[in-house]
């Protein structure tokens, strides 16, 4: 089976329809005022008209109460919410979004994330909770992956990921799944066209 791939951080309508072509199985949008990737829900709802059923729309958002993340869901047309702060309750999921939820294996986990059924795991910075560009420890990524196998938990990995390495990541880890943002930008919130293609093949490759 491919490997799942999400390609993260778009954040101007010409990037959004380029990196639509190339058919990845995600596209995420970061509403987080503080990330140099931060849209507004406006925005994403005129972009999302157009992303075809087969892309996952994922909107990524920090400790916002469960009224704001089921506007945001509902107004910008999102197929998945991507938790990426200290939340620990989502049973006020609306029933057709996903709740993905991030994972940092250097802190304390909460056990309820075994009531998910996607994990991503992230590297994270005291100023910045994801998007990072810092790559984090993939035979740690490796074991959390083992561990929750069980539980039937699909997992994506993220952190410092790019073209030239993702291929090795997914052979050392395993995952369901990768998630790249800055590893392929020219700058923050301006992707790179050409490192998002050869991201995605080097992702498809094995």
């Amino acid at each position: 089976m491919s490997v799942f791939v999400k390609i993260c951080g778009l954040a101007n309508e010409a990037d959004v329809k380029a990196v639509m072509a190339m058919d990845p199985d995600a596209m995420g949008f970061v509403f987080y005022p503080k990330s140099p990737r931060a849209v507004t829900v406006e925005q994403v709802a005129a972009w999302t008209e157009d992303i075809p059923e087969g892309i996952l729309k994922v909107g990524v958002t920090v400790d916002l109460s469960a009224e704001e993340n089921c506007r945001i869901a509902d107004e910008a047309g999102l197929d998945v919410l991507q938790l990426h702060g200290a939340e620990t309750e989502w049973s006020w999921c609306p029933p057709l979004v996903e709740i993905w939820k991030v994972v940092h294996l250097d802190r304390e986990l909460s056990p309820t994330v075994e009531t998910l059924d996607t994990l991503l795991i992230d590297s994270y910075t005291e100023a910045m909770p994801g998007g990072t560009g810092l790559t984090v420890d993939w035979e740690k990524a490796r074991l959390f992956v083992e561990s929750v196998k069980v539980l039937d938990q699909r997992v994506l990995l993220a952190g410092g990921l790019k073209a030239d390495n993702v291929a090795e990541a997914i052979a050392a880890v395993h995952p369901w799944g990768v998630d790249v943002s800055s590893g392929v930008e020219s700058e923050p919130g301006q992707k790179d066209l050409a490192a998002v293609q050869a991201f995605i093949e080097a992702a498809r490759s094995g």
